[in-house]
């Protein structure tokens, strides 16, 4: 069944406690109910496959908070992967990563040593970017992204 906008919305809110806060494995508990399938679905899996990091993608774990974060990069022009990669590197705007994508340099400025995420300065590579180039314009993202690809 595809995990619609409403359907996704309704699922959370059926989950949620008195105060409208999600428990951490919302995506456990979700899979027992499926079949679920669909983009909103794949990303749903990945931004929540950790209570924590649902929590900080999505600025908390209330039902609308963890709605907006899922329709936010499932509206994305990211694959699941390359959206699998952002957040495993600490990036929580779609926004900047996009560009970076388009431009092929993706891999190229989140990547460290080993396979693991790189960090710039003491931050990890996707919070940094984040930070620094959500607000930006596609060009300023884009210069940035071809300068700084490894």
């Amino acid at each position: 069944m595809e995990m619609t906008e409403a359907k996704l919305n309704e699922a959370l809110e059926r989950h949620a406690d008195g105060r409208g806060v999600v428990p951490t494995d919302i995506v456990e508990r979700l899979r027992r109910e499926g079949p679920w399938d669909g983009r909103r679905w794949d990303v749903l899996q990945v931004v929540g496959d950790d209570g924590a990091r649902l929590a900080y993608l999505a600025g908390g774990l209330s039902a609308a908070e963890v709605a907006t974060c899922v329709e936010l990069w499932s509206t994305s022009a990211l694959t699941v992967d390359q959206i699998r990669a952002v957040v495993g590197a600490g990036g929580y705007d779609p926004d900047p990563f996009g560009v970076i994508a388009a431009e092929g340099l993706l891999a190229q400025v989140l990547a460290g040593d080993g396979g693991r995420p790189g960090h710039i300065g003491d931050e990890l590579a996707g919070a940094w970017i984040s930070d620094q180039l959500a607000a930006s314009s596609d060009e300023e993202v884009r210069s940035w992204a071809v300068a700084n690809a490894r």
